[in-house]
């Protein structure tokens, strides 16, 4: 007896779902690129709950007959490749014919298309891989995809979806992704019935600055190359826009959105020295190549591609990004044709020129010895001999020098036992850093990480039972904001508010009003700068936002702690080794390390 058997179709589908579809956002991903594949000059992404209940593709592209409708759902169906050259030449964004049958598998689809030639539209409804409906319906040329209740017959699937913030922030990627490749079509994007982006046809700089906000116009810098290899262009970061998170970072093949980390380690080393360590620049890289030079076949999601001549193209990125630092004076170069008369200030300009004089004396002689009159009263007359006239000096010539130094020392000792403190065997402070003895030597404790971690603990221990405090500013706070860091102030206001952050939003601008009263004036700016980069470019659940902020507002506050007095490092310390946890911060930093006597000896040998 036969052991080994043929899949059903909808088993086989829903195995294949597993690797093309991840998650809500891959729908969007596949539905939003066959848009594009059918030539749509306009796309609305329509969803609610994160993708859960519905995702709702509407197009104007070119739609499709009866027949096409109903075998579009099935597996390997395409109109993209008819042989295997096709593989290799690929122009369009789908080509494998998966994308529709494994969402078929896995949601309720409805259907409406009509093509340019056809008369009235065609309804194809389809759960589970099964054709519940088929028909006839008026509709606009395009296609209108509806998938509702995504994943609702794999639970398991479902379960493993992320909150409703960390899903639609994956669809916001990629819907972003495609609207920065293709800045000529129009979009728009709804989440729970809120309008979130809608982008109108325009060129790529506009794309980026309708996408990121008005601020990021100042902040671009072109780049284009083209050799027989690639053809390279869009816009690159200024340094000082480079931030501590990946975050406005895309590579686009022909018009298709990837990654690779070696063209990456391009781009990163085109900026060294002019980024902070652990910076990341934003830049917006598009590459033409051949088609045939490179496979985009590699990964089910086709977000990994191999490039048959990296090596050359990673040094044109290379190349091609230093010559944009460059030629905009954004990194040092040596212009050669720069006017190199001086710069004479105004009130200078309209004076004769006078010839410097220069006096000499003429009896000069560097080797005559100094009168002794030229010694000053106190100092070594060995010192003013050396090297001045007199080849040797004597024993006593010195004499004096070691007067004054050990006067200076007796003054010193002098000043340590006259301070108030001295006799206080517990810390000494030396700069960010307290040391003291311990058993097995000598405990050094960084005062930043200690406040933070102190800070830390205090206000989670005030979050949990009321909102921690805040003061109200004496001019309010303003912040220039994105369409990105808009709709993120709006989603966590409530939270953040509990925080300490209370503000509006007035058009496009933040006006924060009260902040944490743990904040210094002039370290709002950064908090807030901090605390956007996390919200925007981590995805994290609602439950963890509160305890990064947290996070974000003890470490912003401890970078101006000090202690100057024993009596602070005394309070510091002891609130520090009253706390569960004192030997790291909630980063994972250490707080305390132990120099033994041992790494000591060591120093002398």
């Amino acid at each position: 007896m036969s052991i080994i058997r043929l899949l059903p179709d909808h088993i086989a589908n829903q195995i294949a779902a597993g690797e093309v579809i991840q998650r809500p956002a891959s729908v969007v991903k596949e539905l939003v690129e066959n848009a594009i594949d059918a030539n749509a000059t306009s796309i609305k992404v329509i969803i609610k709950d994160a993708g859960r209940t519905l995702i709702h593709i509407i197009d104007d592209g070119n739609g499709m007959n009866q027949e096409d409708s109903i075998r579009c759902f099935e597996r390997h169906a395409t109109s993209k490749i008819n042989e295997v050259g096709d593989l290799f030449k690929l122009q369009t964004k789908g080509f494998r014919g998966e994308a529709l049958a494994s969402i078929a598998s896995i949601a309720q689809v409805v259907l409406k298309t009509k093509s340019e030639d056809d008369p009235i539209g065609h309804l194809v409804e389809i759960e589970a891989s099964k054709l519940k409906k088929e028909g006839e319906i008026v509709c606009s040329k395009g296609s209108s995809f509806e998938i509702k209740n995504l994943f609702f017959n794999v639970p398991a699937r479902r379960n493993f979806l992320k909150s409703d913030y960390v899903e639609f922030g994956h669809i916001e990627d990629e819907f972003i992704r495609i609207s920065l490749a293709h800045p000529e079509c129009k979009f728009h994007l709804i989440h729970n019935d809120q309008e979130i982006y809608i982008l109108n046809p325009s060129i790529l700089r506009k794309r980026i600055v309708d996408i990121f906000g008005k601020n990021s116009n100042e902040k671009l810098v072109p780049i284009e190359a083209e050799s027989d290899i690639i053809k390279l262009s869009g816009y690159i970061g200024k340094p000082e826009s480079a931030r501590k998170t990946r975050g406005e970072q895309y590579l686009f093949v022909n018009n298709r959105y990837f990654k690779d980390a070696y063209f990456n380690h391009a781009i990163n080393k085109s900026f060294e020295g002019l980024i902070p360590e652990k910076s990341y620049p934003s830049y917006f890289i598009f590459l033409d190549v051949d088609p045939s030079k490179i496979d985009v076949n590699i990964h089910p999601t086709k977000t990994e591609i191999k490039f048959e001549e990296d090596r050359f193209i990673y040094a044109i990125i290379l190349s091609s990004i230093k010559q944009a630092l460059g030629q905009y004076n954004i990194s040092p170069t040596l212009d050669f044709e720069i006017e190199t008369s001086f710069d004479i200030p105004t009130s200078y300009r309209k004076n004769d020129v006078i010839e410097p004089q220069i006096d000499i004396n003429p009896n000069f002689n560097p080797f005559q010895s100094f009168p002794k009159s030229s010694v000053k009263q106190g100092n070594s007359s060995g010192i003013e001999k050396q090297g001045f006239g007199q080849l040797s000096t004597q024993e006593n010539d010195w004499e004096n020098f070691y007067a004054i130094n050990t006067s200076a020392q007796a003054k010193q000792q002098q000043i340590e036992l006259n301070d108030e403190y001295s006799h206080v065997p517990h810390y000494l402070i030396r700069g960010n850093y307290l040391l003291t003895n311990c058993k097995s030597g000598v405990l050094v404790i960084d005062i930043k990480r200690a406040t933070e971690r102190i800070q830390y603990e205090k206000l989670i221990s005030t979050f949990i039972k009321s909102p921690i405090n805040a003061q109200m500013l004496l001019f309010p706070y303003l912040k220039s904001l994105n369409k990105q860091e808009a709709i993120i102030w709006q989603e966590n206001k409530s939270l953040l508010e509990q925080l300490g952050f209370k503000g509006e939003l007035r058009d496009d601008e933040l006006e924060l009003t009260a902040a944490p009263d743990l904040l210094k004036e002039q370290q709002i700016d950064a908090c807030i700068s901090e605390l956007f980069e996390l919200l925007m470019h981590t995805l994290i659940d609602k439950g963890d936002i509160a305890h990064k902020v947290v996070a974000i507002i003890a470490k912003t506050s401890a970078r101006l702690a000090t202690v100057q007095v024993q009596e602070q490092a005394i309070a510091l310390v002891n609130e520090l080794f009253q706390l569960k946890e004192h030997v790291y911060t909630n980063a994972g930093l250490p707080i305390l390390k132990t120099i033994t006597i041992e790494d000591i000896e060591l120093k002398f040998k």
